[in-house]
């Protein structure tokens, strides 16, 4: 029960905060849309983007959880992690994209945009993440060598 708590507490920050980032994001899309489009819109988010939303940020935050976790997969490359993580993620934005097809609505661009921003955002956290942690490898390597070469 112990490690379904430590695998699923992180996991539900991150869908909350991907999901208040969609809606946040799907706002002020919407401004800017109308704004440059003229097409008028009464600011509301249809239900079934909410909907929509917050599987989006399930399914986002349990491909991290998979990927970037040592709960599952653990002796991966974090290089690796991160290709699959992004192919994963990119899988399921055009799953996402495919669905609004069979939505009759003209506010779905407003949706793919709000989530494409999102999935943008963590395609470049989790590429941050990877430069840091090759950075922090690298010096830790040499610290390592440094100390090996003290002592010998």
């Amino acid at each position: 029960m112990k490690k379904l708590m430590e695998f699923v507490m992180p996991l539900k920050a991150f869908s909350a905060m991907i999901f208040a980032g969609l809606v946040i994001l799907y706002m002020v899309s919407s401004v800017l849309y109308t704004h440059f489009t003229g097409i008028e819109y009464g600011y509301s988010i249809p239900f079934i983007f909410i909907l929509q939303g917050i599987g989006l940020s399930v399914l986002i935050s349990l491909l991290w959880g998979l990927y970037f976790s040592n709960v599952i997969i653990k002796k991966w490359r974090f290089f690796l992690r991160h290709i699959m993580f992004e192919i994963s993620l990119l899988a399921l934005l055009a799953i996402c994209f495919f669905t609004f097809f069979a939505i009759p609505t003209e506010l779905a661009n407003i949706w793919l945009i709000a989530s494409g921003i999102v999935a943008l955002f963590v395609i470049m956290l989790s590429s941050l993440s990877e430069m840091y942690f090759k950075k922090t490898g690298k010096r830790y390597t040499e610290i390592l060598k440094n100390y090996k070469s003290e002592k010998l």
